[in-house]
């Protein structure tokens, strides 16, 4: 099912006006008794509403226009580290997958999101699905004085499409609450993007799209409608061997009274050709982290050398005073992946890997070996690997059944979870 392109843009939003004032509603009643209304605002118990009756505050009179995304200087991961925000894949299950709107398996919805976030805030669940719920409103002023409010909770979804280089939001406002003395009028949810700049290359802003029927009235909100956007960038306009495209995206709420800002996040569109699915995209200010299990019948072996190598690497082999092994959250130095046939320094480096780790097991190896294979940690697939020559690794002869599917879930993860050539990753080992 391909993607559908809806035909109006809202890219162009509400940048370019430099402040909006509350009494700048036309009206043919006197301006000082004209129903005007605030810009919308982000509410919560330390932001309440002006109360009803009360004159509204001078900081209110006037709105700054929000700010369009800028052009990021830096990888969404970069900024994942900063903010802590991780996610983990089980490796006895599936891995994650884009899903395609209209098909199954079903895309995470406003509701969802509402479950998962009863508090509010900002998740980017995995890869391929993000949520975002808060509470905003406005006041309604005549002649200086607060005469009413209107209020509700934003709930969207957003979705990764599946084989294409895009993604699909969904809003809907819930909980609307009016207050006092009220008007039906422009409440509108847009979408903007930014482009890339920095040291690897750089891309113009991903285009945002739309849909033409999108409820523009507060009374279109509060009978149910929901509004959607697709946010994509196309093959031409990435930059290097994987046509990559890595923009800032936010949304905005606007009424009359002018516009605010309410989500800030990123994404990243990919044509590689070693991944499942030439195009693709996925929400980026997040951390994978490959999870194995000590429990799973599958790998246990493999994630307790891990565990060890991770917690205890004084224990591990081959032995290195102050050895410290990378790729656990707890650590903060992440793994990143090396893909053999990138070029002629990839595969070299692999090549190392696997020699230095050969040589690691060779003084170790037991004596009957059948069924067992050579472990290491951090993995031959990575540019932390055995190779790199300072011995900050582990290698153990384990269940060669084992180890194969651990190996096998992570070759499958790398693909399906649109791990790129050098992308950076965590390793976490549950009980």
């Amino acid at each position: 099912m391909s993607r559908a392109r809806f035909t109006v843009t809202a890219a162009a939003l509400l940048i370019g006006v430099s402040t909006t004032t509350a009494a700048t509603a036309a009206s043919v009643t006197p301006p000082d008794r004209a129903i005007v209304v605030t810009a919308p605002r982000t509410v919560d118990a330390d932001h309440p509403l002006t109360p009803i009756g009360t004159a509204l505050p001078q900081s209110l009179r006037t709105s700054p226009a929000p700010a369009a995304p800028p052009v990021q200087s830096e990888h969404g991961d970069a900024i994942a580290r900063r903010t802590g925000a991780t996610y983990t894949v089980d490796a006895d299950r599936a891995p994650a997958g884009p899903k395609q709107r209209g098909l199954g398996p079903a895309a995470v919805s406003p509701a969802q999101c509402a479950a998962l976030l009863p508090s509010g805030g900002t998740r980017i669940i995995n890869h391929f699905e993000f949520c975002h719920v808060s509470t905003s409103g406005y006041d309604v002023v005549q002649g200086g004085k607060v005469i009413g409010h209107v209020s509700w909770r934003q709930l969207t979804a957003g979705n990764i499409y599946a084989n294409d280089r895009g993604a699909f939001f969904t809003t809907a406002l819930d909980r609307v609450v009016r207050t006092g003395t009220t008007t039906d009028g422009l409440l509108r949810v847009d979408w903007a993007a930014g482009g890339y700049s920095g040291p690897d290359g750089s891309n113009k802003a991903c285009d945002v799209h739309a849909n033409p029927s999108n409820p523009a009235l507060l009374s279109a909100w509060q009978s149910g409608a929901t509004a959607t956007h697709d946010i994509s960038s196309q093959r031409a306009d990435g930059y290097g061997r994987d046509f990559v495209s890595r923009c800032a995206i936010a949304s905005y709420i606007r009424n009359t009274g002018g516009a605010a800002q309410i989500i800030s996040s990123g994404m990243r569109a990919d044509s590689a050709s070693y991944l499942n699915h030439f195009n693709g995209a996925i929400f980026d200010r997040v951390s994978p982290v490959m999870g194995y299990s000590r429990s799973s019948t599958s790998h246990k072996a493999v994630a307790d050398h891990i565990y060890d190598a991770q917690t205890k690497p004084a224990s591990t082999w081959p032995t290195k005073p102050g050895k410290v092994i990378p790729g656990s959250i707890a650590s903060g130095k992440t793994l990143s992946r090396l893909y053999e046939k990138w070029d002629a320094a990839a595969a070299t480096q692999r090549q190392k890997n696997e020699t230095a780790k050969n040589n690691a097991c060779a003084p170790i190896r037991p004596t009957p070996s059948d069924g067992l294979d050579c472990d290491e940690y951090p993995f031959g697939s990575t540019w932390e690997g055995a190779g790199v020559g300072d011995n900050n690794f582990s290698v153990r002869y384990l269940d060669s059944g084992q180890n194969r599917s651990a190996g096998g879930s992570l070759a499958a993860w790398y693909a399906a979870d649109r791990i790129l050539h050098r992308d950076k990753f965590y390793v976490a080992i549950s009980s």
